[in-house]
This record gives structure tokens, sequence and C-alpha cells, in this order.
């Protein structure tokens, strides 16, 4: 199952932070909207929530470090995850938290090195301190290859690469890039290509803000693929309480269900650590004609979904649905 919970244990005790700004520079065709009817609402609010869930969404077991060797540096956290936003972050947070090898005097200097993970499987690192002064700064990048690297329960594959535009003793920034990347639970499978600018603030004792920003990003979530363009979002954690905070807003294609709609959040969903699902939260589809579905958390285990075919914000009666039975209704 695709949890909604551990995003606020895997930002719980970072002390560093992720900024940046535009997006991957990619551009596609404009993509027809889908209209939205009684009959496709649930469908359509599905497919924008499974969406949304692979930028933010985390799951697996307690404990879960995804990259070996890369994170052993890395702040601890009692889980990990799928979500691409929380899975580059960790990368990004270890990796920053190492101490590179002497200055060599060249500009540009080039490190790299070939980490074995515990479960099996390899992770190579190649850093390039573009200004070689023995640390990660403005403009060096990072590129992180995983070949079916397995971490607690993890397997993971493909590129993650980021370029650094901020880099402070409590933030960072950067472009990440994702290329044929894998990442697998053993019960969920989330891929991606394309990238987004992420941005993560701490206000030291208090909360952390996750925000991200992109031109494109093709995702996957158990085989159904979904491009977003034009997306952003932002996942606040509380560490009193641990709950997360989030939003997201942009385009979400589907050619599996033949789904295009604009969605965005009209209230921010609230989800406690504790639970798969949001507890409150509202989301709205919009496609053809001004059509729109409207997606409700009722409680973490209760959503309703109700239609708005003719686009005059009448509604119809709402149908009240299990998280679990919508969250899979497109498979």
């Amino acid at each position: 199952m695709f949890k909604l919970n551990a995003l606020a244990a895997v930002v719980v005790g970072g002390t560093l932070a992720l900024a940046g700004c535009g997006g991957d520079g990619d551009s596609s065709p404009e993509v027809a909207l889908t209209a939205i009817t009684d009959a496709n609402a649930a469908q359509v609010s599905s497919v924008v929530f499974n969406a949304a869930s692979v930028l933010f969404d985390v799951a697996s077991s307690p404990g879960a470090l995804p990259v070996g060797a890369v994170l052993s540096a890395a702040p601890a956290s009692s889980d990990s995850g799928l979500g691409l936003a929380s899975f580059a972050a960790r990368q990004l947070k270890a990796v920053t938290s190492r101490t590179l090898p002497a200055p060599s005097g060249v500009v540009g200097a080039v490190f790299e090195e070939t980490y074995q993970c515990s479960g099996g499987g390899t992770v190579a690192e190649r850093i390039d301190d573009a200004d070689n002064n023995q640390a990660l700064s403005i403009g060096d990048s990072v590129r992180l290859t995983y070949f079916n690297c397995i971490e607690e329960g993890l397997t993971s594959n493909g590129i993650l690469a980021v370029r650094f535009t901020l880099v402070t003793a409590a933030s960072l920034g950067g472009r990440v890039t994702f290329s044929d990347f894998v990442v697998n639970d053993g019960t969920d499978v989330v891929g991606a290509n394309g990238g987004f600018d992420l941005t993560i603030t701490e206000n030291a004792g208090v909360s952390e803000v996750y925000e991200i920003a992109g031109d494109r990003l093709v995702g996957s979530l158990n085989g159904d693929q979904h491009t977003l363009t034009g997306f952003s979002g932002a996942a606040t954690t509380a560490f009193d309480t641990r709950a997360v905070t989030y939003t997201f807003k942009g385009r979400v294609s589907d050619s599996s269900n033949n789904i295009a709609v604009d969605a965005e959040t009209i209230s921010a969903f609230v989800t406690q650590s504790t639970d798969d699902y949001p507890g409150s939260g509202s989301l709205r589809s919009i496609g053809a004609g001004n059509s729109q579905a409207l997606l409700e958390a009722l409680s973490s285990t209760l959503v309703r979904i109700s239609a708005d075919p003719e686009g005059d914000g009448s509604f119809t009666p709402p149908v009240v649905w299990n998280w679990s039975a919508l969250e899979a209704f497109p498979d």
C-alpha cells in the first residue's frame, strides 16, 4: 500500500535543507483535457491522487535507509520511502555530510567511487567539485547511479542527479533530475524520468517544509504512468506532532486511463504519522468545459467524490469510498 504517513519521519531529525528554482526545462505537446462526468469522477480523482503521491508519498518499513554506504553519515529517521522528493532529499543530505578528498589544485575536480549496498548491488557516486574547495557548493553537481542496490528492503536502479544552486549550513538547493529511475519496496514500484527543483526550509525545532516546482516529470506507480506538467507542491512537517500538511497543483495526464486534467488542492491535506491516508483536505480536478471532480477527505479511511459535469458549480451527491479502494481504482 502506498502510504502518506512517512514523509514526516523522513524529514524529522534532518538538519539540512534543499532549495532551488525553475524546473527541468522540458516541454511537451498540449494535451486535450478530459470531460469529467459522474461515471469517471472517481477514476479521475484516483489518478490525480496517485500522481501527486509519486512526488510526496512514502512507502517502506521502519528504519529503512535506501542507499547504503553513501548514507553512512545521513541523519537518522524512523522511516524511508519511495516519494521522489523525500528520496532525493535523503540522498543529498547524505552526500553533503561527507568530506571530499583533499584539493588537487585542479579546478573542476571530479571524484568517483562505487559502493556496495548491504543487500546486494551497487551505487556509483560521481561528484563534480567545480571550484575544488573540498566541499559541495553552488555550481557543483552529484550523480548517483544505482544498479540493483538493495538497502533495508528497497531496491533502486537508475540515475539521480542534482546541480546545486544553494549551499549553506542550514539549507541546500538544487535541480534534481531522474533518468530511468526505479525504486521498489517489494509492494510498490515508483519510477521517474525528468525532474524538478526542490526546496526544504527548516524552522529549527519546529517544522520543515518541502517545496517542489517542475516543468515536466514522467512518473509511474506500479506500472501506471503519469505525466506531470507545470506542477508545484509543498509539504510541511510539524516536528512536535509529526503531522504532514501538503498541497499539489498542476496538469496530470495518464495515457493508461485516457485522463488529462488540471488539479489543485483547495484545502491542504493533513496526514498524521500513524495514518496511511490524509484525514482532512480537498482536491479539485478540472477537465474539458470546466467539468470538475471534487475529492474530500472525511477521515484517514474514508473519502468522498462528487462531480460537476456541466462546470456550473452544481455538484452531484457525493459517493463515499474507502481510501484504499479509491487509490487502487485505476488498476
